[in-house]
């Protein structure tokens, strides 16, 4: 299946285009973003919460909207 952008690239335009929210440009949007998907951290982070999820577990970000329905669901029952 061929998507444009690419399965790499994907994440870095998402974040763009919220900075770019911000920003002057979109050129300083895209860079800005792709010192970000770059960053080993960050890359780190969302393959943990990747595979917890893939785990069926709750991630643990509080703005994970899949985890925080499934918190406040328990806590109403």
């Amino acid at each position: 299946m061929n998507a444009y952008p690419p399965a790499d690239d994907r994440l870095k335009h998402l974040i763009a285009q919220e900075i770019n929210l911000s920003v002057d440009t979109w050129k300083l949007a895209f860079w800005i973003a792709d010192g970000i998907v770059k960053d080993p951290a960050i890359r780190a982070e969302l393959e943990r919460i990747a595979t917890v999820h893939g785990e069926g577990q709750p991630c643990g970000d509080r703005h994970c909207e899949r985890c925080f329905a499934a918190a406040h669901a328990e806590a109403e029952r």
